[in-house]
């Protein structure tokens, strides 16, 4: 962990305070799955059950147990059940680890499912640990950092992606990987950092495609890497090459095996949830109240066919991952609900302002910035469109994306007396927002799951 600026809060150094909040959101996390059990985060969860050809029903955990079972790809059309069309690492990785744990050692299959749980959390944590990276790349320090760090790690996107058995997770920390190594590999211009960058990205599209979310950003850092005229160790030709190679041959795996095996298109994704028949301006469009507020009850394709209202309410509760009918929970499920709306609306200000007005940064992290945020959200809303079900809309599935307005809230600023009134004023509207963000993402998945 980089030092940052030795001030002092109650006394104590702000690295004591940065190592405090990761051991606490760590804890937060585990304690989190060890409550919520494997079945509750994921919209087609399936169950163990004794597999044969012709009893196959779909779910994230029938395609571990078949790969725990045959020891082999799917040999049937993932048309019709969901979880046979996703990349297949991540299931890879959780049949070995009931290989070892339930096979080998005699674990019941329960524990040995909800274990895999407690993967996710390192999977998210890693993630987040690549987002403190990335902040200090862009050369947020001291209480900043701090405020970035509380951010990364209660924001309640990453207690959903904790208690998810699908590769969203895992997803997330190669997504992150991948970002903090471009990041790294941009200030070093190192041709084995571009080569693990590439091995990340690839192991991240061999476990979701929505990792292919990241290459515009790092199309745009080769970009800049080849106009800034920069000597480099290695000709960028070369690297380029070796991490199209890499990437690709990694990354077009599935795909092929979709195309040649079953004659599917080469991305192929089964849609779940229910269909949703809107037109695309209407679920574009503002979300009403009664759409806000409407938590939990997976299948009401009425009310969940606006694209803003469910990003926003899958980034804070997922499916029935938390018990609203229990005292109290709703209004502060709410509550949490439009604080991130507010503060997620401050944070992408405060990163307009630093991308377009304040010239903190330079323009090859800027593009990083903007590029990553755009493409991202609109790659995002294509699919939603492009696959109109109620599945389709989940916060997961783009949460990379907080790190690019979190990197414009942090930057936008300084923190001392030469900033202006907006960075003054919001700098400390966020910060409130994001203390009493904390507060309430650890009392409510702490105590009320």
């Amino acid at each position: 962990m980089a030092r940052v600026n030795g001030k002092r809060f109650m006394g104590i150094p702000d690295e004591f305070w940065i190592s405090f909040v990761i051991m606490v959101g760590f804890f937060l996390k585990l304690v989190y799955d060890s409550k919520l059990g494997f079945q509750a985060g994921s919209l087609s969860p399936g169950n163990w059950e004794v597999i044969s050809g012709d009893n196959l029903k779909g779910g994230h955990i029938e395609v571990i147990h078949y790969l725990f079972q045959f020891h082999r790809l799917p040999d049937v059309s993932p048309v019709g059940l969901s979880g046979y069309a996703d990349p297949p690492f991540f299931y890879i990785i959780c049949s070995l680890i009931l290989e070892l744990f339930h096979r080998l050692m005699g674990w019941s299959i329960s524990v040995s499912l909800k274990f895999l749980l407690a993967f996710n959390v390192i999977y998210v944590m890693v993630g987040e640990c690549c987002g403190i990276g990335i902040l200090q790349k862009f050369g947020v320090r001291g209480r900043k950092l701090v405020v970035g760090i509380l951010f990364l790690i209660f924001f309640p996107t990453f207690y959903n992606l904790c208690g998810s058995l699908d590769g969203s997770a895992m997803s997330f920390m190669f997504s992150m990987l991948t970002l903090n190594s471009a990041l790294s590999w941009f200030g070093s211009r190192r041709k084995k950092v571009l080569t693990r960058t590439a091995i990340e990205l690839g192991l991240g599209l061999m476990t979701s495609f929505a990792c292919f979310a990241v290459i515009p950003v790092l199309i745009v850092l080769f970009y800049h890497a080849v106009k800034d005229g920069r000597r480099n160790q290695t000709p960028l030709r070369i690297q380029y090459r070796r991490f199209g190679i890499v990437t690709g041959v990694m990354g077009l795996i599935w795909p092929l095996y979709l195309v040649i095996r079953f004659h599917l298109p080469p991305f192929y994704v089964e849609p779940s949830g229910v269909r949703i028949t809107a037109p695309a301006l209407a679920r574009l469009a503002a979300p009403g109240r009664a759409e806000l507020t409407h938590l939990h009850t997976v299948g009401t394709a009425a009310l969940e066919s606006n694209i803003w209202a469910q990003t926003f309410k899958t980034a804070v509760v997922d499916f029935h991952a938390i018990n609203i009918t229990a005292t109290g929970t709703r209004l502060i499920t709410l509550f949490l609900l439009y604080l991130c709306i507010a503060l997620c609306i401050a944070a992408n200000l405060m990163s307009f302002y630093t991308v377009f007005a304040a010239g903190r940064i330079d323009k090859a992290h800027r593009d990083f910035v903007f590029v990553g945020y755009m493409t991202m959200l609109a790659g995002y809303i294509g699919a939603c469109i492009a696959v109109p079900y109620t599945g389709t809309m989940n916060f997961k599935s783009i949460a990379p994306i907080l790190i690019f307005p979190l990197i414009g809230m942090s930057v936008c600023g300084s923190g001392d007396m030469s900033d202006n009134i907006f960075e003054k004023v919001m700098t400390g509207i966020v910060n409130a927002l994001v203390l009493v963000l904390a507060f309430m993402t650890a009392f409510l998945f702490g105590f009320y799951v």
